[in-house]
């Protein structure tokens, strides 16, 4: 054990915070985590805490200026170090203050691991590195269900590396979890940065490599991933990316699929929350395309002429035939059938909206035959949306995810467990506003623990996400915020002086808040053993032996 210093007697004790006065020669930083042993009639009681505040100042100065004095050795004066420090647990727990003068050692090893509750973990899962050195853990049954679920990250765009975190805290759960039937969903929504994530990155440092190894982790990309595209506008059988190997599938859905599973309403994503009306009449549209979907023969959709409507093109002609027929007979069947008692104004609302969605999304929807995301197939999936309009983006997230948690209610099981990763979720769940996908990601929140669909979401600012989704968060994790940002009741969670260091956080450094450690704890992760652009892809070099008899 090794002794930094004692509690000091000139500061108030309690069983939940004390100062250390550091002796000379010893280190002591912030996020450092101590011990103290002391006896309390015949039982040895240990108080573990972390290091929140580090002072130095001279004692014997009291004036301005006796500073320059004290310089110069006109005044005689001792340096004064000191840390005030935030108790993490108690044991046994007696909940009085330790002593003054009492020995202060620093946690190592296994006073560290009851430190920070890693002896209480029954599964854990490698989270970062403290600033000393040691590795944190996430308590695995706070992400996998069965104690709490979902990881909410939040931080600035660019400097937070929010995308980064996530993706390293999926690796560490793929890689080590007990769970080894467990699966990945990765939404690429910005940039081209995750359609490398199988190849080894050439420049990850040596540094990196060794942090990967403290925390019992390969320093290798992921396996096992397939990426999922957008088809070509051109030729749907052809993906539309930069990236083109037989990893890469462009993903499509049948117009019998976009009847039969709903789909439509996610083309009204943005917004029209105050329009109730135009909500009844994507409703009733719905119905209209589930019904002609049932009634239509295997891999087709039959409009009410008998004739297969091929895209959204057919679609959006049968509802001006609707129209047409209303002008003339405003008993028309088939304006009946696709949009009951609803006024005209109101169905022109509808196709106005309805008609600048297509030209957004019609090519991922049409045909005969579907591409679906077979996410069970391999243990990462990464579907690239990057490149779409916003409301294709929200089409496609909107029509993955309920597919996704109806296969999994279907089930009425939680395996396989699935890891939904999906940045920006002040988008797809703002907390102002009417969007079907807030609906789907409320599900996931509130039910998907029960189910095995488990969400590591990630936005800009908590506060403007819908609170349930937030709050539904067994976990969540900080990088650098701005100073607005930081004073929303989402971040009370941040003790002491840890809004300010927020508001520092380099790249690679983030805050930890689960249920275990009641406070958080700031981890650094290292640069990824994955290319998260082509320039960074290593070379692979053939094995030009391999045909060769030995």
């Amino acid at each position: 054990m090794k002794r930094v210093g004692f509690i000091l007697g000139s500061k108030n004790i309690t069983p939940l915070e004390f100062w250390v006065g550091v002796e000379e020669g010893n280190l002591l930083q912030m996020d450092d985590f101590v011990f103290v042993k002391c006896s309390i009639g015949n039982t040895e009681v240990k108080y573990y805490g972390v290091v929140v505040e580090v002072y130095k100042y001279w004692e014997g100065v009291q004036n301005v200026f006796e500073t320059q004095l004290a310089k110069q050795g006109v005044i005689p004066v001792n340096v004064a170090y000191i840390a005030r420090v935030n108790t993490t647990r108690i044991e046994p727990e007696y909940l009085v203050p330790p002593s003054p003068g009492d020995e202060v050692f620093l946690a190592e090893g296994e006073e560290y691991q009851k430190a920070i509750y890693a002896d209480q973990m029954k599964e854990k899962i490698p989270a970062g590195i403290t600033r000393s050195g040691n590795v944190v853990y996430i308590n695995y049954h706070f992400l996998n269900g069965k104690e709490g679920a979902h990881v909410n990250i939040s931080g600035m765009s660019g400097v937070a590396t929010k995308t980064s975190y996530a993706l390293f805290l999926l690796y560490s759960i793929i890689k080590k979890s007990s769970e080894k039937n467990i699966h990945g969903i990765i939404f690429n929504v910005k940039g081209k940065d995750l359609l490398w994530i199988d190849k080894e990155n050439k420049d990850m440092s040596q540094e990196d490599r060794q942090m990967f190894m403290r925390m019992g982790l390969d320093a290798k990309p992921f396996s096992d991933v397939i990426f999922y595209v957008p088809p070509d506008p051109k030729d749907f059988t052809k993906p539309s990316s930069e990236r083109m190997d037989e990893k890469v599938v462009p993903f499509r859905w049948s117009m019998r699929d976009f009847a039969e599973e709903g789909l439509l309403k996610f083309m009204f994503a943005e917004g029209d929350e105050g329009m109730s009306n135009l909500h009844f009449v994507i409703d009733r549209v719905m119905n209209r395309l589930y019904q002609l979907a049932k009634d239509s023969p295997y891999g087709r959709l039959i409009n009410d002429y008998g004739s297969d409507m091929e895209n959204l093109d057919d679609l959006e002609g049968i509802f001006l035939k609707a129209l047409e027929e209303r002008e003339i007979d405003r008993s028309s069947k088939l304006y009946r059938d696709w949009f009951g008692s609803a006024e005209p104004t109101t169905v022109r609302a509808f196709m106005r909206r309805f008609q600048r969605a297509k030209e957004k999304i019609k090519h991922l929807v049409g045909g005969t035959e579907s591409v679906p995301i077979e996410w069970e197939k391999f243990k990462v999936s990464v579907i690239d949306i990057s490149s779409l309009h916003n409301i294709a983006k929200m089409f496609v997230v909107g029509s993955v995810l309920k597919k996704l948690f109806k296969e999994k209610e279907d089930r009425a099981s939680p395996y396989p467990k699935v890891f939904v990763l999906l940045d920006e979720l002040n988008k797809y769940a703002p907390r102002e506003g009417w969007s079907p996908i807030k609906d789907v990601l409320l599900e996931i929140a509130e039910r998907g623990r029960s189910l095995g669909v488990l969400l590591i979401g990630a936005q800009q600012t908590a506060s403007e996400v819908e609170k349930r989704i937030v709050a539904n968060s067994a976990v969540r994790v900080l990088g650098r915020i701005d100073s607005a940002e930081v004073q929303s009741k989402e971040y009370d969670f941040l003790t002491g002086n840890l809004k300010i260091r927020a508001m520092m956080l380099k790249k690679g450094t983030m805050i930890i808040h689960q249920p275990d450690i009641p406070t958080p704890v700031v981890v650094r992760f290292p640069k990824p053993p994955w290319a998260t652009r082509k320039e960074e892809v290593k070379e692979e070099v053939p094995d030009v032996f391999s045909n060769f008899d030995t």
